[in-house]
């Protein structure tokens, strides 16, 4: 395997190709890898990669190719020429000096000599001859193309071509293109036929004249171009203009243009996602500014300011960005002014919490922080923030802003644009402090903030945070009694969003749609949405919500078998390679629970679970006290534990998941299914007080966990119970047809074989009912899983024949969910049976 320039492969390419090699269980491979030292600094990833390689014990051999020598030149143009080495060192030298040596540019140039009759074979002397002093003049090719790089548009060579100093350049290209240096590709740009005779064209010029060329050339595309809208080419003006950063220090009359010029790169970048290339411009910028610059140019100041610090925390570079939003706090004149940086503080410090494993005061992302910052703000802002509010006074808030919404909807409210930007920045702080306490306050303290924002804008008009504060609203009230309605608002906000929201604004608003609308809707159409939000997210800068997206998406996707179990794992081991790069300890906490999971349906772990503990750490602790860790932990306990058979286990966590999670949710009748709880009487929505608040479920056989211990003990006792779980699957799946009609009718088929159905034909009817609607559903885990339970049931009635045949449909099905464990399971009950 052979991989050239490896100097652009990123951190993630290099720790696949690491992986690749280090694979002590794979086949024996010979890999070549090239890269060029001129092109690479103290620190870049290829480094890491030679270092890991050694110390993984693979075998590693490291060359240097340089150019050749004049020595060897010489022997080289000897060799080709058929003549003495001290005969042909006239024109070798001139090689040299032309080529540095480069073997493909020495090739590529005396061709082009030979070509161009400049190099000929005489006949009468029987040998090749030249005239040196007519090949010492000709030029290789324009090396001012060289300083763009491997290719150059046609707008760039006509922009110089105005210019009396590059009024030639067309020409040398056109000469170049001759030589077989150059050609004008499909596009219309002029393109080195190798970046190596780039390379070697662009070292013909001495080091100490570089930075003046890039310079020139950049100060003469400048001039021509100033005032015009010139698209990308911006970046390579400024690129150009910026290596003369020594020549532009002394001339204070470029300071404020070059600055200008390099925010306006800066933000063309961002406009295409590159946050990165955007901090670097923006970062240029705020060089050339003077030092009184805050006092002389303070709207250019701030604006730069705001911008590299929302490129850097874009772009992972969070301690530059904390140190721009204190210098903005610290220099801006005003509150309003201070704003963007206060916003950016607390919305960065609240994800970045979800990173940390511990809460120690004052350090970035403590969610208590985040919290006090907004309360401030909002109460310089005219707003009273009460420091505790009671359940009492929620209860009350909830119906009431679902009153003035159903009230308020319709086209005249639509209409109406709230012009009050203090209004609108507190809806936007109102919004960072909800997702503050939501880490670090009681839950009833999210709805209060949450409320008071819907509030706002039904009674002021719709402003770029009301469809977010729609969402919000709809992900902590839906319930199952409250469904429909709540997801007519979650799509109403969806639709709002359309006239405001930027694709990290829409990021926002499809995780908060998943977290609780988005129930009604399938889990596999989730799970593919939520890997959209997750790229679309990850590009715009809002990395946080990207990642809350693909967490959801992969919590998805592993209980609706939305993606086969292998290829799962490969999805999870990319993300959790990316949070490495991101530093999100907690969002890691969240992958790697998915990824136990995952490879213990797949293998029990036995083969794809170690190299993951070693590379990413383990979920041994989930984070004691930490809420939204603990509800996915519990949860994935109690899935993984039913599929591998461990009833007890999954009783355990199961009574773990019930005491922290909320009455209503989805996600707990995905929990009844497999397991089995009955919830106390819930309080109505409209009614919110402290008991619904706080969960105390009462455990009882159902389920399908439940139900195989009934099995087990012979215990029919409990049937009056499991009517009840099954009568409370019934108005979930009429609320959510895709995501649990298929677990109610294989609850009704499992109730019926195990407590005493023994009419064969009702019963095959409910299983293949069952069957059936899984099928449909596209979850082929939980067909595998209905096929198996007819199996055993024929099994229980004598029925070899079709026992036989349902638990080779569930091996079939569990082989395209990539689960061993199961297909090994099942084949022992298929060797019992023959």
């Amino acid at each position: 395997l052979f991989l050239d320039d490896l100097q652009w492969a990123d951190d993630t390419a290099l720790d696949v190709v690491h992986t690749f090699l280090s694979d002590t269980m794979g086949s024996c491979v010979f890999f070549v890898g090239t890269y060029r030292d001129n092109e690479v600094q103290i620190g870049h990833a290829i480094f890491d990669l030679l270092q890991k390689l050694e110390t993984s014990n693979v075998p590693t051999t490291k060359l240097s190719l340089t150019g050749l020598d004049r020595g060897d030149l010489n022997k080289m143009v000897s060799d080709a020429l058929g003549l003495y080495p001290r005969i042909c060192k006239s024109l070798s030298d001139i090689v040299f000096q032309k080529t540095k040596g480069n073997p493909f540019f020495v090739l590529e140039f005396i061709q082009s000599l030979q070509s161009r009759g400049l190099l000929q074979y005489d006949s009468s002397q029987k040998r090749w001859v030249w005239n040196t002093d007519t090949i010492r003049a000709e030029e290789i090719t324009d090396n001012v193309m060289a300083c763009f790089g491997t290719c150059t548009n046609e707008s760039v060579i006509g922009y110089l071509s105005e210019s009396p100093e590059y009024a030639g350049v067309r020409n040398g290209l056109e000469g170049a293109i001759s030589e077989g240096f150059v050609e004008l590709n499909a596009e219309g740009s002029f393109k080195f036929v190798h970046d190596k005779v780039r390379e070697a064209a662009y070292n013909l010029t001495p080091d100490r004249d570089k930075k003046q060329l890039h310079y020139n050339l950049g100060k003469t595309l400048y001039s021509i171009c100033e005032g015009k809208d010139v698209g990308n080419t911006i970046f390579l003006i400024a690129s150009q203009i910026n290596h003369g950063k020594e020549f532009i220090e002394k001339d204070d009359t470029l300071r404020i243009p070059v600055a200008k010029l390099n925010m306006k790169a800066g933000e063309r970048a961002l406009d295409g996602c590159d946050h990165k290339m955007a901090y670097f411009y923006f970062l240029a910028a705020v060089s050339f500014l003077p030092d009184d610059s805050w006092e002389s140019y303070y709207d250019l100041s701030l604006r730069l300011n705001v911008l590299m610090a929302r490129a850097a925390n874009s772009s992972c570079q969070y301690d530059e960005a904390e140190l721009t939003l204190q210098r903005i706090c610290k220099r801006a004149r005003c509150l309003q002014d201070k704003l963007p940086a206060y916003f950016l503080l607390v919305t960065s410090e609240c994800p970045r919490t979800m990173h940390m494993t511990s809460y120690d005061s004052g350090c970035l992302g403590h969610p208590n922080q985040a919290y006090a910052t907004c309360s401030s703000i909002l109460t310089q802002l005219g707003e009273t923030v009460p420091e505790t509010v009671t359940t009492e006074t929620v209860g009350d808030m909830i119906p009431e802003t679902l009153r003035m919404y159903s009230e308020v909807y319709g086209d005249d409210w639509l209409g109406q644009k709230m012009e009050d930007t203090t209004l609108c920045n507190i809806i936007k702080f109102y919004s960072a402090m909800a997702s503050a306490a939501y880490f670090c306050k009681p839950s009833h303290m999210v709805a209060y903030f949450v409320s008071k924002m819907v509030q706002l804008s039904l009674q002021n008009g719709v402003c770029q945070y009301t469809p977010l504060a729609l969402m919000q609203l709809t992900s902590i009230v839906i319930r199952i009694d409250n469904a429909a309605f709540i997801h007519r608002i979650a799509k109403n906000a969806l639709a709002l969003s359309e006239k405001f929201g930027s694709s990290g604004e829409k990021t926002e608003l499809c995780v908060n749609f998943y977290m609780g609308a988005g129930h009604l809707d399938s889990y596999q159409l989730g799970a593919n949405q939520l890997r959209k939000a997750f790229s679309s997210g990850l590009s715009s800068g809002n990395a946080n919500t990207a990642f809350y997206c693909a967490s959801h998406g992969t919590h998805f996707s592993t209980i609706s078998a939305e993606t086969d179990l292998p290829s799962l794992l490969l999805q999870i081991d990319y993300y959790l390679r990316l949070l490495e790069i991101y530093k999100s300890e907690m969002t890691k906490k969240f992958f790697l629970c998915y990824r136990e999971t995952v490879s213990t349906l797949i293998d029990r772990g036995q083969s794809t679970g170690i190299e993951a503990k070693l590379s990413y750490g383990d979920i041994t602790d989930p984070g004691i006290g930490n809420k939204p860790v603990l509800e996915v932990f519990y949860f994935h306990q109690v899935f993984r534990n039913y599929w591998i058979g461990y009833s007890e286990r999954c009783n355990h966590y199961v009574q773990k998941c019930f005491a922290i999670s909320k009455p209503g949710h989805f996600f707990i009748y995905v929990i009844k299914f497999y397991h089995g709880k009955k919830f106390q009487p819930l309080s109505r929505l409209t009614t919110f007080s402290p008991e619904s608040l706080k969960y105390s479920p009462l455990l009882i056989n159902a389920g399908l966990n439940s139900l195989d211990m009934i099995k087990k003990q012979a215990n029919y006792s409990k049937s009056k119970e499991v009517d009840e779980i099954i009568a409370s699957m019934k108005v979930v799946a009429s609320q959510s047809e895709s995501n649990f009609r298929n677990k109610l009718e294989l609850l009704e088929a499992e109730q019926y074989g195990v407590t005493g159905g023994h009419n064969r034909a009702v019963a095959f009817h409910a299983y293949n009912t069952a069957i059936a609607s899984a099928q449909k559903a596209k979850f082929i885990h939980e067909q595998g899983l209905a096929c198996e339970k007819a199996g055993f049931y024929c099994k229980r009635m004598k029925d070899n024949v079709k026992s036989l045949m349902y638990f080779n449909q569930a091996r079939e099905c569990y082989e395209k969910w990539g689960s061993t464990v199961k297909v090994e399971f099942i084949q022992k009950e298929l060797s019992k049976l023959m």
